[in-house]
């Protein structure tokens, strides 16, 4: 029977698309994620496949090669009727249909050297206004994204949803602070022997490899964007 990671790879052949180009496509750095998941090394979200199969020019349905599937984190998702639903337990959702939430702002993401920046923190439960979009994480903040050391991948004046609490693996976009406090947002590519290697979003920068002991923390970013998502006054956004 053929595998997910299978079928990627023949409608990727077929399409006469190299891995990096699919990421590309896709709006993703590095070839890594594609890699992953052609190898099954992990299962793909459901955002992540609706991007993937336009890029591929094919339906959903055929990506996933039906109209039933467990996704990432065993999240069971439903194709009927060209409606997507993604099931945990009891609870369903319906692509297209939004959680309500907000998530507040803390700071900046301004270019320094190196493709390092200045996280510019704001005192707790202060800051610079709110991204309107639900996580699930009670911890998550968001940075905006000053200047082009990020592009494509993450535009001036964007945001970035980071989400502390969640597990991140080798292809996601994570923030990275070290203990002498620099910041960067980076792909998490692996941790061995006690080093770390982390690939840069814009393709401009070489990767950096950083000792264990060197960092931090490290967040997962769980999205990016745009402007229009945030507000200084979500309450007042809410009554709108």
């Amino acid at each position: 029977m053929e595998t997910l990671g299978q079928r990627l790879k023949r409608l990727r052949k077929a399409k006469g698309m190299s891995q990096q180009a699919l990421a590309e496509e896709c709006g993703w750095a590095s070839q890594s994620r594609i890699g992953n998941y052609e190898a099954d090394l992990r299962a793909p979200s459901l955002s992540d496949l609706l991007l993937i199969a336009p890029a591929l020019g094919v339906s959903l349905a055929e990506l996933a090669g039906s109209d039933e599937w467990t996704g990432a984190y065993g999240v069971q998702v439903q194709v009927k009727n060209h409606q997507v639903r993604e099931s945990v337990g009891a609870e369903t959702i319906e692509a297209g249909t939004a959680k309500e939430g907000a998530v507040p702002v803390v700071g900046n993401a301004k270019l320094g050297t190196d493709g390092y920046f200045e996280a510019v923190d704001f005192p707790v439960g202060h800051g610079d206004g709110y991204l309107l979009i639900h996580s699930d994480d009670p911890n998550a903040y968001g940075l905006k994204v000053l200047g082009d050391s990020m592009h494509p991948r993450i535009k001036n004046g964007e945001y970035v949803l980071i989400e502390p609490n969640k597990v991140f693996t080798s292809g996601d976009e994570v923030m990275v602070k070290t203990k002498d406090g620099q910041a960067m947002i980076k792909e998490f590519i692996y941790l061995r022997d006690g080093m770390y290697r982390f690939d840069s979003v814009n393709q401009s920068h070489q990767p950096i490899h950083l000792p264990e002991d060197a960092i931090d923390k490290i967040h997962l970013v769980g999205g990016i964007l745009k402007s229009s998502r945030f507000t200084h006054d979500y309450h007042t956004a809410r009554k709108k």
